[in-house]
């Protein structure tokens, strides 16, 4: 006991002593340089892993941007470092501006995370812009390199050094979650998170250089002369990482169930309206009802006892991408539209129409008589962040600024009467989770960073809300977000198709928002369907494709099966876009498995809707073949005389999926893409999964009477599912 208690005493002496001020956790340590307070070591105790390259200079662990490139921030003049405790070290800087930037880095109690937190004192707000803290420089590559962003549910690159050599570089502003994993054959690996619970402006970059990786870690300021004083109230997370990304998603998960949006959300609430849960399958059509309302009745009565919804596009009177927000009249009338969304409605049938959420036309009259430009979002420089989507017009349509009133009682009044008067069963708002800066000085809010812009937009759909009280519409928004929980009812992601949507890349697709908050949101949606693109009706003839909505060729087919896999095992309600009632002819196979994948949905919803996403079982062969890929695009008739972009993919034709209901029991899903039966073996953790005895498995709703096992094989009809459920004995 004595030689313990003396060890305890002369390490911290030996830390003081030296050129380097070290905290440890148990977990994991962090050592400074005592003179320039820059980060020598991360070492990952449980497993002795180095994560700095510690033969490299290491750079300072912040950087001021200034509004302008010719102001000049120097270097530090004065650096202090002190070690407050075995978990908790001070450092900070002052320069000849006499700018002092103060920093904060402690230890989780139990965990092998760190907690950054900074301030920053008499800078001239007039000049500075960002606040670049951590800068972390020299953290060493991993083999076989895996990179988890938050991009809509989710985006993984691998090898990124070889995948995407003329980038270098990845830059995100405020994604749907703020998590980010980084891992490889390592034993360890790295969790980066922030834990902001206001939703403040942010973004964050990674730079690969040759076998090291720099991170910064972007803060927003607010711009005005009269700013001097910055400290955000969210801290930087960084951590040991011991698995992949679900692994990072459980880290998070841990803290994000504890947040405003997950316990306000809107599924659990009681308040949303119960067609949204109690869809089966969504149709997403444009133009008129005849295109839309008629197919989706077709698909209904195809499907039987099943409930169809729409996501209508192209209804509105003007072109697309060009002619936002002039939407009404509908393009076919008011009396047409709201005697076809009456018979819809009749037959069950539901519809969010198109309305987005944030731009409006430059080119419409009403944007110079009303001087709407007064209200836009608008980028440090003065200028606005409009874009040219609209191909064939050429014409820019500008973001709104969420702040703004004037946007909030236009967009609320448009679905006001979309809802009341025409009898629209939800508003589908697109491009809702994105998020802009504005440097407005007129508009109210803080001048560029801030969290005004989710404030306005939640403000938006509040005000939404008290106008449409009665018919308590659905709303549902572009892509995921986290901010967004506990306002929006769905959420279209899109990332199961994104090889249609974008062609090949560098990375794939993954669930990490289901792995998040699976229970907690609907998701819905993918972009696969039978035929060729659509074509407006208003955007000129000549463009117009003698293929449009016609049938896609064959060889495209497994293409669409692998899309409505990935929405199934992800938990995502199910979609097909551009339907029509030739598909049930013509393409039986593909009708026959969607049909299957909505009823295995619908039996076990339990788990599909309102389970907790579990790690999905360990394919011994997923039965990996090269397929067909679509790459589809309208207006690439503009600029390359063509709708389709024709790929080869390596795609696996087995997929899998595993959950678990409030009940604790577990399902496991299978999907056989392939047109053949595919045998397998699979693997799963009965720890993790808390599986015992006390569990009886249903293989396809049969009994089986050995208890749970870690090792199964199995196989799988073609173009078919397979459902394994675990069920406690006292819940059969």
């Amino acid at each position: 006991m004595k030689r313990l208690l003396l060890t305890l005493l002369v390490i911290p002496l030996l830390y003081a002593c030296s050129d380097r001020v070290a905290i440890d956790n148990g977990k994991m340590r962090l050592e400074f340089d005592r003179e320039a307070a820059t980060l020598l070591s991360m070492v990952d105790l449980e497993t002795g892993y180095q994560y700095i390259d510690t033969e490299v200079e290491p750079q300072r662990l912040w950087s001021i941007i200034a509004l302008n490139e010719g102001d000049v921030i120097t270097e530090p003049t004065e650096v202090t470092v002190k070690r407050v405790s075995r978990r908790e070290v001070k450092l900070a800087w002052s320069s000849k501006e006499a700018i002092t930037i103060e920093a904060r880095v402690r230890l989780d109690k139990e965990k092998p995370l760190s907690y950054w937190s900074v301030e920053m004192k008499d800078y001239d707000g007039a000049k500075v812009k960002e606040l670049v803290f951590p800068y972390l420089t020299n953290i060493k590559a991993f083999t076989n390199e895996e990179i988890a962003l938050s991009n809509w549910t989710g985006r993984l690159y691998k090898n990124i050094r070889k995948t995407r050599k003329s980038v270098g570089r990845i830059h995100q502003n405020r994604p749907t979650m703020q998590l980010t994993a980084i891992y490889g054959e390592e034993p360890s690996g790295l969790y980066i998170a922030t834990n902001d619970k206001e939703s403040f402006g942010k973004a964050f970059t990674f730079d690969f250089r040759d076998n090291l990786t720099d991170y910064k870690m972007i803060n927003i300021l607010e711009l005005g002369a009269e700013k001097s004083h910055y400290r955000p109230t969210y801290d930087f997370i960084l951590g040991t990482l011991h698995g992949d990304w679900y692994d990072a998603a459980q880290i998070y998960r841990e803290w994000a169930l504890q947040q405003h949006w997950t316990k306000n959300n809107r599924l659990h609430s009681g308040k949303m309206n119960k067609w949204l849960p109690e869809t089966d399958i969504w149709v997403w059509n444009r133009g008129r009802s005849s295109n839309v309302l008629t197919e989706a009745a077709d698909l209904k009565e195809y499907l039987g006892d099943y409930n169809v919804s729409v996501l209508w596009h192209w209804w509105h009177n003007g072109p697309y991408d060009d002619a936002f927000p002039e939407y009404l009249p509908p393009r076919e009338g008011r009396e047409s539209f709201v005697k076809a969304v009456a018979e819809a409605k009749a037959k069950g049938i539901n519809m969010t129409p198109y309305m987005n959420s944030i731009q409006w036309g430059e080119s419409r009259k009403s944007w110079k008589e009303q001087n709407i430009e007064q209200y836009v979002a608008r980028k440090a420089d003065g200028s606005t962040h409009a874009h040219i989507y609209n191909k064939f017009t050429g014409n820019p349509i500008t973001p709104m600024c969420m702040s703004q009133e004037f946007w909030r009682e236009k967009y609320s009044d448009l679905c006001d009467t979309v809802v009341n008067d025409y009898g629209c069963t939800g508003v589908y708002m697109d491009q809702a989770c994105l998020h802009y800066w504005c440097y407005n000085p007129d508009h109210g809010h803080s001048v560029g960073g801030g969290n005004y812009w989710v404030k306005g937009y939640l403000k938006l759909v509040e005000r939404i809300r008290e106008k449409t009280a009665e018919q308590n519409p659905i709303l549902t928004g572009e892509g995921s977000g986290e901010d967004w929980m506990g306002h929006l009812d769905g959420f279209l992601t899109l990332e199961g198709s994104r090889e249609r949507m974008s062609g090949l890349s560098s990375s794939s697709v993954i669930p990490l928002f289901n792995a998040v908050y699976h229970e907690y949101a609907i998701c819905f949606g993918n972009f696969g369907g039978f035929t060729y693109p659509p074509y407006d009706e208003f955007w000129p003839k000549e463009f117009r494709a003698a293929n449009t909505e016609t049938l896609l060729p064959a060889k495209y087919n497994t293409q669409l099966r692998m899309e409505q896999a990935r929405t199934f095992v992800w938990g995502t309600q199910p979609m097909i876009v551009n339907y029509h009632a030739f598909a049930r002819k013509a393409r039986p196979v593909e009708m026959r498995f969607i049909k299957e994948l909505v009823a295995k949905r619908k039996e076990y919803k339990e788990y599909l809707q309102y389970g907790k996403m579990m790690r999905a079982p360990r394919l011994e062969n997923d039965y990996t073949t090269e397929i067909d890929i679509a790459q589809m695009s309208t207006y690439g008739y503009k600029t390359k005389g063509t709708n389709l972009f024709p790929h080869r993919k390596a795609v696996p034709m087995l997929y899998s999926s595993a959950w678990r209901n409030k009940e604790g029991n577990i399902l496991l899903t299978f999907v056989n893409i392939s047109e053949e039966e595919k045998a397998t073996t699979f693997s799963i953790d009965l720890a993790e999964m808390e599986l015992d005895e006390s569990y009886t498995l249903y293989i396809n709703g049969v009994a089986q009477e050995s208890a749970p096992q870690s090792s199964y094989e199995a196989t799988i009809d073609g173009c078919s599912t397979l459902i394994y459920e675990f069920k406690k004995k006292s819940n059969k």
